[in-house]
């Protein structure tokens, strides 16, 4: 496990529990890094977890990602265990939970997941000339972000808060998406039933998780289950 994963002490009065952080496909734990910061500051003990996003299914990353976890040297079983992700780090926490749920588990944020696919996926995955090309890139998790894919996961039961983009770099989106979205995933598609609170924020996907209105809405939901009013 050793270079996979990074995890930060904090006083041990001032410990929380721990945070997962769960970056998206193509991405890294660099991009976590702000949050982290944000974390450690308000109390949180963090373990940020780089996993192999193009290599592995839904499945096998779940098991890669509770390893992580069962093998972190200072992780605390009795202590909350939060989540906060970030595009696919959301499916991942969700089959987490659904499969290797902690008796401690606390709150779970996502930032901009496609809980019902893309059209983005579909687009490309359904393409003749970049569908290859498509499944080539994201590897054996690329279909499990389609729109028609049916998860394995169960009910949210669960203090879940989701945060939309409404912002968008992506000049292909306007062709491929319908309705508000952040060049990647549409708003609606992050819903899910049973979740707790859901906002739109004007950020983009790829760069949400460095927007510090949104690293204060994590926190905000993290302290009371609950988004502040924009």
């Amino acid at each position: 496990m050793n270079g996979w994963m990074f995890m930060n002490k904090n006083p041990p009065e001032s410990h929380k529990g721990t945070v997962v952080l769960l970056h998206g496909i193509l991405r890294s734990k660099t991009d976590m890094l702000m949050l982290e910061r944000a974390l450690r500051k308000e109390g949180y003990q963090t373990l940020n977890i780089l996993y192999p996003s193009r290599e592995k299914s839904l499945e096998d990353i779940t098991t890669f990602v509770a390893e992580c976890i069962e093998n972190a040297p200072d992780y605390d079983p009795n202590m909350p265990l939060h989540f906060v992700t970030h595009s696919m780090g959301g499916l991942v926490a969700r089959y987490y939970i659904a499969t290797h749920r902690p008796q401690t588990l606390g709150k779970v944020v996502m930032l901009s997941p496609p809980n019902t696919g893309s059209e983005f996926a579909d687009f490309f995955n359904e393409s003749q000339i970049m569908g290859p090309v498509f499944r080539a890139i994201f590897g054996p998790a690329s279909e499990q972000l389609t729109t028609g894919y049916r998860h394995i996961d169960g009910d949210i039961d669960y203090p879940l808060g989701v945060i939309a983009g409404s912002a968008s770099i992506n000049p292909l989106a306007p062709w491929v998406l319908d309705g508000d979205h952040d060049g990647i995933v549409p708003v609606e598609r992050t819903k899910i039933k049973g979740m707790s609170d859901h906002i739109v924020m004007a950020a983009t996907h790829t760069f949400m998780m460095f927007n510090p209105e949104v690293i204060a809405q994590v926190l905000a939901f993290l302290e009371d289950g609950r988004f502040k009013p924009q």
